[in-house]
């Protein structure tokens, strides 16, 4: 696995770009981070992770990539303008002027640390959202010194918002075009996997196969097309590849979790990430557990509505089982099938959406703010998190301690049994063994930001509990 670039860039510019304006810009950013208190440290120990520490994953990922998502959004909007129009009529075409400039206007308040605004349209979440806000910091309110997972949040929100808000325009998602690429684009490796997973004996050495695959389809939106899929068919060839870059593997607690008949609790929660291959290894992780008599029903888990790009909403899920079902391929197309006759027989089921998953706050929270959330999780033999972001809001976006105990991390928040799949694209980790971090800091100073490595770790909650 030779490392990538990772969603946080070490660097600002390119090699196109003259020295007169790179030493401009070197003057801007010095000018702005005073301007901003931002200090050239990285992130302390025990700290949330915040744009204000310039060495650090949020610092780059505010100042360089999230811009760049927001103009993305005004750029296919821009483009596709004639395509939308004749999707949801002409009244849409100038709903798309209005939404675009109000998009630029959040870009502005993003590159110059403005405060968060509160919600003022008909958005369900509006009061959730407008508390969460009057209960920050002056501080903790601006893009820069907010917790790092609070600006993202933030920003995605209220992008979504103005879509929300428009009167034509309600059903748009203006990321769907970038979600189906990301499941088309990968017709090799659904074939691949279809083919080999079709007869999968019930033992702790597939299980291991299937979820370390389901780990590393993580990985797939750090990449270019052509690497991700020469990556993915690398990982499909022999997954055990992979093994020295997985710093923890608690793949024995979680087969042993599933293989457990002594409890009620019959149900396995997926709570998903992205949308593309990604959902597809989760979808075949989910089969091999209900084929194998390991849970009578997986309950899936998405967002309520477009997040971080290519987080999967209940369109997409609907969408990539329609398309499987109706794809050119035999074998790809009784896939399809299959799970549709799961969804109806209730083997699978998607969530009543929830506004949690795209809340700001850390899954502790999720007891006070989403209680009816909480004991649904309750009734779950295992939950399985999907992906950085939800890793980051399980640790509440703190920068702990490497070798610190997940248990400490997470807060209390354990309704039952933890499975965590995810490839580390941040400085935030936890349960570590010791020396591993100073290792790999050795080997490579970017390491946690680069998707090259990997974590499945297991949470007991029965014995934390008492269950």
């Amino acid at each position: 696995m030779e490392p990538e670039g990772g969603e946080c860039p070490a660097t600002d510019g390119g090699a196109s770009v003259t020295k007169d304006v790179q030493s401009l810009a070197k003057i801007f950013k010095t000018e702005s981070d005073a301007k901003y208190n931002i200090v050239d440290i990285q992130t302390p120990l025990n700290a949330f992770m915040s744009g204000q520490y310039k060495r650090s994953c949020a610092y780059h990922t505010i100042r360089n990539h999230l811009p760049v998502i927001l103009t993305k959004v005004i750029d296919s909007l821009t483009r596709d303008k004639n395509e939308v129009v004749a999707q949801f009529g002409e009244n849409a075409r100038e709903e798309l002027k209005i939404i675009i400039g109000l998009i630029s206007r959040l870009k502005y308040e993003l590159q110059t640390n403005k405060p968060f605004q509160h919600f003022t349209g008909d958005e369900v979440d509006r009061d959730m959202w407008n508390n969460f806000i009057n209960h920050l910091s002056d501080e903790g309110r601006t893009f820069y010194r907010a917790c790092w997972m609070h600006t993202e949040c933030y920003m995605y929100r209220k992008l979504y918002s103005f879509v929300e808000n428009s009167i034509f325009l309600k059903e748009f998602d203006y990321f769907a075009k970038v979600k189906e690429h990301s499941l088309t684009r990968c017709q090799d490796e659904i074939l691949a996997l279809s083919k080999y997973t079709r007869r999968t004996e019930n033992s702790i050495e597939m299980f291991s196969e299937l979820l370390k695959l389901d780990l590393w389809s993580n990985r797939n939106d750090l990449s270019e097309d052509d690497e991700a899929r020469m990556f993915n068919m690398k990982v499909l060839e022999d997954v055990m590849v992979t093994d020295d870059y997985i710093l923890v593997k608690n793949v024995d607690e979680i087969w042993n979790c599933l293989l457990n008949k002594k409890t009620d609790r019959q149900q396995v929660d997926f709570v998903l990430d992205n949308a593309g291959y990604e959902l597809f290894t989760d979808l075949i992780l989910a089969e091999y557990i209900i084929e194998n008599g390991m849970a009578d029903k997986v309950r899936f888990h998405v967002k309520a509505h477009p997040w971080f790009g290519n987080a999967i909403t209940a369109r997409d899920f609907h969408w990539t089982l329609q398309f499987l079902r109706n794809h050119s391929d035999y074998i790809i197309s009784l896939i399809g099938q299959k799970f549709l006759q799961f969804l109806k027989e209730g083997k699978f089921e998607l969530a009543p959406t929830s506004h949690f998953w795209t809340a700001p706050q850390a899954f502790h929270s999720m007891r006070t703010i989403e209680s009816e959330l909480y004991k649904t999780l309750q009734e779950s033999k295992l939950i399985i998190f999907k992906g950085d972001l939800n890793y980051r809001k399980l640790l509440s976006d703190v920068c702990w301690e490497p070798t610190q105990h997940i248990i400490t991390c997470l807060g209390g928040f354990i309704p039952s049994n933890l499975c965590i799949l995810r490839t580390v694209k941040s400085e935030v980790i936890c349960g570590l063994p010791p020396g591993v971090y100073e290792d790999l800091l050795k080997k490579d100073p970017q390491w946690m930001i680069t998707g090259n490595y990997g974590i499945i770790q297991f949470v007991d909650g029965s014995r934390e509990f008492g269950y």
